[in-house]
């Protein structure tokens, strides 16, 4: 089965019967010593630097494209032979489940650890999904969002051919992207300082630190 080639944007709406606070800006300071947040309270995971207006903003939609109860999302990072990064996808993918209010969502990494983008589409069908929707918890647009996590997705799927399925763009640029990188220089230099704890990154690695 081939890659569905549909025009896909993730929106901040939740299913219609459970909606959910839409972003307001200006929320509270970021706190790393609890967990790695992500910045304000938006959902949008389709960006790039110059967005059509005729489309509507990314950040709040330009239609009703909305996850639905029977729409799996898997969200795919690289995968590492370090147990402690692998672990801090399930991290992420809890906190975007209970964001979102979405039913169906699994961690899956690209290679060297499970589970595999296989396992979690197996998983998201046995959930009772309809779609599956993968995610590439990736920065840019490089050789694994465009051949290998495809490739990975057509295979998968051909054990549930009835089941459609998307590959969404990775997060790229984006200008939450500046408040998240701005909040964890901030939070360094903090940590630098004296002033808080390391970091749930940086726990017990003492990388965090001023070199001379």
């Amino acid at each position: 089965m081939h890659p569905v080639s549909v025009s896909f944007q993730a929106s901040t709406a939740a299913p219609a019967h459970k909606p959910f606070p839409r972003c307001t800006g200006g929320g509270s300071p970021l706190n790393f010593a609890k967990f790695p947040r992500i910045g304000r309270n938006c959902g949008s995971l389709v960006m790039s630097c110059k967005p059509d207006p005729a489309s509507g903003s990314e950040t709040s939609g330009g239609g009703d494209f909305t996850v639905g109860e029977k729409d799996a999302v898997i969200i795919v990072d690289h995968g590492s032979r370090r147990q402690e990064s692998n672990l801090m996808l399930n991290d992420f993918v809890a906190m975007f489940r209970a964001r979102t209010g979405y039913k169906i969502v699994e961690p899956a990494h690209m290679e060297l650890a499970e589970p595999t983008i296989k396992d979690a589409f197996g998983k998201c069908v046995q959930q009772g999904a309809s779609r599956v929707i993968v995610s590439p918890y990736f920065l840019s647009p490089g050789r694994h969002w465009k051949q290998d996590i495809p490739a990975l997705a057509a295979d998968a799927s051909k054990e549930h051919s009835n089941i459609p399925y998307v590959v969404t763009a990775p997060l790229g640029l984006h200008e939450l992207m500046v408040d998240i990188m701005n909040d964890r220089i901030k939070y360094c230099l903090r940590h630098v300082a004296g002033d808080v704890e390391e970091c749930t990154v940086c726990t017990g690695t003492g990388k965090c630190r001023l070199y001379s």
